[in-house]
């Protein structure tokens, strides 16, 4: 009996202890702190120099950059890299090139979470951050077609959002990516 009552008191410290979010915001709901768009984004897709396969077997570069897109071969040209040589692995990226790629999608994914979510200043820097890294992920039209999701943003109710973006199949392709968004946007 006495090892099965420490054992709880044991685990039950363990659980008050464990703060998930201490690594990616620090503050109370009113004073929330977070990464930049940039880190956060980087953090959850990666940063490399050089073309590698992402999940899909799509080859990727820089910050989660899909070099099939469309625009890929201008895109990788503007920053002064060769697309071809890119492509075939014999080129890499600097850190000044991966950055500029990356600025160009932070801004439709920036002017996709606004189409979508509407007034930013009402989410504060870290929620709103959290669905610019969303729609950075997924793409403007899937984040749009959260109706729940958006509208508990909208009207502040961020436990019942986070507790929303929990339970999606979205969640559970991106683990920790879901998990920090969901502590912040549960926090903030």
């Amino acid at each position: 009996m006495e090892k099965t009552a420490l054992a709880i008191l044991l685990i039950g410290a363990a659980l008050l202890s464990y703060s998930p979010v201490t690594e990616y915001f620090l503050g109370e709901k009113t004073a929330c702190s977070c990464d930049s768009i940039e880190d956060m984004i980087a953090w959850a897709e990666g940063k490399r120099s050089c073309v590698y396969k992402d999940s899909l077997g799509i080859p990727t570069i820089g910050i989660g950059f899909n070099l099939q897109r469309g625009d890929a071969r201008k895109l990788i040209t503007n920053v002064g890299a060769n697309f071809d040589q890119i492509l075939a692995g014999t080129q890499c990226l600097s850190d000044t090139q991966i950055s500029s790629l990356f600025k160009n999608d932070q801004q439709w994914a920036e002017s996709g979470a606004k189409d979508c979510i509407g007034d930013s200043s009402l989410l504060g820097t870290c929620v709103y951050r959290v669905v610019v890294d969303m729609t950075y992920n997924m793409g403007q039209y899937s984040l749009c077609s959260w109706t729940n999701f958006k509208s508990q943003l909208r009207s502040g109710n961020h436990a019942a959002a986070a507790n929303n973006m929990a339970s999606t199949k979205w969640c559970g392709q991106v683990g920790r990516r879901c998990t920090r968004n969901t502590d912040i946007v549960r926090s903030c």
